[in-house]
This record gives structure tokens, C-alpha cells and sequence, in this order.
């Protein structure tokens, strides 16, 4: 390793599971101080999108760079999708990952490209291309654990001690990514990790999410924002926490810290809680958040308005660090630097958002296409379409697919070709017979994915 190999920055990529962006910087009137200062002191971008409103899409996504669906899908990662990880380590970066949700654990490989990576965790859910034969065993063994532990997942106080330890081990450069549970579901309201309030927080998550949504009465919703609000503040502790230890250490004034959420909570505004609705703006809009060290000469206190995605992510911190483009080799990479636009440039075209995923134990995909004043959504559920003025209506409430036909028009050729690239890339991933069989193979020879 070269001298300006070891003088790179470190990377600190924390990603909070189910924090919306409203929440924590909008008019939820969170308390966020350690939050606040490390977006007074980096860089805040206001309009960042997942490219899932659940896990294993939007992970999937943010650390390939490639749609979920892409590939193989998202419930897993196939052998020719290279995540970043992959291009920190060839480039002579320390690697190391820290998580407890099983929707990204090694049995999916989502390990690959990491010198540690430690989990705590059983993978239990049903994959596609995973033997079925353990699968019972693995759930009984989750729910055996659940019932056992007083905490859903690993909280963020121990996350916090196992990623310092790996840091320590870790020759810089490093890169590590850490995945905080504690906004997921069921909210315990902090750091109340009693038995008791463990089981009254999952019998009404229970209720909310899963079981009858339309009988949650005013005074649980408001209980279950309350202590949404208070896992938010308890996280913020646990984050300034981390950060003094790592400045505590020495560590701190070279790294890049990166903040943001894989996806979002919805609370009841198009009918359901927790995230297994269609991709909502109160699902898909998160938060993100960049600081750099002095030396990258990256301006502080910057707000970007323009809107990004969570592929955008890594693509940034490689290009931050001086690892050239050319050493993505993975050519699928879709995502783009924001270098230029945290420098005051603009997007020579806003780029599509798209959010989607493949519905758990179905064929059906949901899939949304967002603009600055569109959302398209499209609903394979249930065979919907929703169409969004989002300057008139950005709360999504009224459907104007039937009202709007030339703007329903161009999100259907748009989406049309989404399932084309589907199908070029993901032999089991199943899309909708959008067109006849010849005009698919028209349309795939147009984009270049058929000679």
C-alpha cells in the first residue's frame, strides 16, 4: 500500500433501519443534538429517496449500486452482483460490518468484500435459491430468541462496543458500515429494555402492523409515535456517543461519517403502519447526511436540495476518497458521485428515483417512479396504478391515473421499460406481460440488452 493509500480518509456508513425523514428533520419535534451539530459541521441533503421501502431492497441497492431487482433480486446476492465492499478492499481498504437484522446476513452473502463481519442475528425468512429444509428450524429459533431476550435486536449501546472493537482492529483506511435497529419496530420507546415493556411494545406493533391496522385506536397511535420519537432520541445519544469515542481515540478527524436510513415507517397515512405498504413518499424519503474531514475540501454546513438516491451514497464517499471510477468494475453501478452538487453545481437532468421490490412469497412487484412533480406507482399486488401531483398533493391522497393520461402515458412506457431490464437481467424474478414476447425482444435490443 502506497503512503497516499494509508493517508485516505476512513468511512464510517451508519445506517439507521426505519427512520423517516420527516421524523428526524421535520416537524415531528424530535431532539436530535448530536444529529443536529454533525449536520451544522457536513453535508445535508433534504431530498434523498431509497431504492427500497424494506430492507433487503433498499440494502441491497445501497451497497451494489444496482435496483433491487436487478440481478437476481434482492432477497439475496448473486455471485456476479459485487457490492462496494468489494472495491474498498481492492483498493487496499480495512473492511468491516456490524448488524442484527437478517435481511443482510452472511447466509444472503452479504458479507462478501469484508475482512469482519459480524452479525447478531438468524437469518430465518424465506429466500428464493436458499434450501427450504432448515427454514423451520431457523424461525423457531428466532422466535425461541425473541421470547428469551429482552430486546427485538441488538440495541444500540452494544452496536456501539462491537464497532469501536472492530474499528480497533482494523488498519486504516478503514471502511465499516454499522446498522442501528433501535427505530425498527417494536418501539420500546428508548432505552426501557424491560420484559414487560418489551411484550406491551410487540403486542401493539403486533396490532399495528400486522393484524388490524383499522382498529388502532387514537390513543396507541399516539403511543406509537411517542416512542418512534424516543428510539430516535436514544439513537442520537448512542451516535454522539460513538463519534466522541472515535474522536476520543484519535480516529475521528480523518474519517467520513455518513448518515441515513434504509427506509422509512409509514403511521397510518395511506392505511397501515410499519413498511409493507406500496412505496409512499413517509416509506421512501430518507435522511442523509455526509460529513468529510478538513482536508477533502468539501465545503461544511452545505444543504442540497436536489434530489438524490441512496445508490448516490457510495459512489460519492469512492470518488471522495480518489478511487477512480474505472476501479468500479462492476459495470452495473447506476448510482453517480453528488460530489458535484455538494460543490454548488445542479443536475444536468434530475435522475428517475426508482423504488421497488418483489412482494415476500409472490411474484407480484411494486414499483415507483418518481420525479421532482410526479410519483408513479405501480401496484402488482393488487394490479393498481397511482399516479401524484406531488406540488399539489405531497401527502399522495389523490390519484390522478384516470384524470392524466399523457402524464400516466410516459411513467407506463417508463415502467414498461423497467420490467424489460428485469427480465434482461433477473431470470427469477418474474414481470408482468407487459407486451407480446416480440416486442419485448424489440424493446430489449433498443436499450442493448439483445444483440
Amino acid at each position: 500500500m502506497t503512503e497516499d493509500q494509508i493517508d485516505r480518509p476512513n468511512v464510517l456508513f451508519l445506517v439507521v433501519d426505519s427512520l423517516r425523514y420527516d421524523a428526524l428533520c421535520g416537524d415531528w419535534q424530535t431532539t436530535t443534538p448530536n444529529i443536529d451539530r454533525l449536520a451544522d459541521e457536513g453535508v445535508s441533503f433534504t431530498n434523498c429517496y431509497s431504492q427500497g421501502i424494506s430492507t433487503a431492497p433498499a440494502m441491497t441497492a445501497m451497497l451494489t449500486g444496482s435496483l433491487p431487482l436487478d440481478y437476481g433480486g434482492h432477497w439475496y446476492l448473486q455471485d456476479d452482483r459485487s457490492p462496494f465492499a468489494e472495491v474498498f478492499q481492492r483498493d487496499g481498504y480495512q473492511t468491516g460490518a456490524f448488524h442484527s437484522n437478517p435481511y443482510v446476513s452472511q447466509r444472503r452473502e452479504f458479507d462478501r468484500g469484508f475482512d469482519q463481519f459480524k452479525e447478531d442475528a438468524i437469518a430465518f425468512e424465506p429466500d428464493e435459491g436458499l434450501e427450504a429444509a432448515p427454514e423451520k428450524l431457523l424461525r423457531l429459533a428466532n422466535r425461541v430468541s425473541r421470547i428469551l431476550s429482552r430486546v427485538p435486536y441488538t440495541p444500540g449501546e452494544p452496536t456501539n462496543d462491537t464497532t469501536l472493537d472492530m474499528i480497533d482492529d482494523a488498519d486504516p483506511p478503514w471502511f465499516h458500515w454499522t446498522q442501528y435497529m433501535d427505530v425498527h419496530g417494536p418501539y420500546l420507546g428508548g432505552n426501557d429494555f424491560r420484559y414487560r415493556n418489551k411484550f406491551r411494545a410487540e403486542k401493539l406493533w403486533l396490532k399495528a402492523a400486522v393484524r388490524n391496522p383499522d382498529g388502532v385506536t387514537d390513543a396507541e397511535h399516539e403511543a406509537l409515535k411517542r416512542d418512534y420519537r424516543l428510539e430516535i432520541e436514544y439513537l442520537d445519544e448512542i451516535i454522539g456517543e460513538l463519534l466522541t469515542s472515535l474522536e476520543r481515540r484519535g480516529e475521528r478527524e480523518n474519517t467520513i461519517v455518513v448518515l441515513t436510513a434504509d427506509h422509512g415507517d409509514e403511521f397510518y397515512e395511506h392505511g397501515r403502519y410499519g413498511h409493507g405498504n406500496v412505496p409512499f413518499d413517509e416509506l421512501s424519503h430518507v435522511p442523509l447526511i455526509m460529513q468529510f474531514p478538513d482536508s477533502s475540501n468539501v465545503p461544511s454546513g452545505t444543504t442540497v436540495t436536489d434530489i438524490v438516491r441512496s445508490i448516490d451514497i457510495l459512489p460519492t464517499i469512492l470518488d471522495s476518497v480518489g478511487i477512480e471510477k474505472s476501479r468500479e468494475t462492476p459495470t452495473y453501478h447506476t448510482g453517480i458521485s453528488l460530489l458535484p452538487l455538494i460543490q454548488g453545481e445542479t443536475h444536468n437532468e434530475t435522475p428517475l428515483v426508482v423504488t421497488e421490490k418483489r412482494v415476500r412469497g409472490e411474484d407480484a412487484l411494486r414499483i415507483a417512479l418518481r420525479t421532482e412533480d410526479w410519483k408513479f406507482i405501480h401496484d402488482g399486488k393488487v394490479d393498481e396504478k397511482y399516479l401524484y401531483n406531488l406540488n399539489e398533493d405531497p401527502e399522495e391522497q389523490r390519484n390522478l391515473v384516470e384524470q392524466r393520461p399523457s402524464i400516466r402515458d410516459k411513467f407506463t412506457q417508463r415502467l414498461t421499460e423497467r420490467f424489460n431490464r428485469i427480465e434482461a437481467t433477473s431470470t427469477n424474478v418474474t414481470v408482468p406481460d407487459s407486451e407480446t414476447k416480440a416486442g419485448v425482444e424489440e424493446r430489449l435490443k433498443a436499450l442493448g440488452y439483445r444483440d
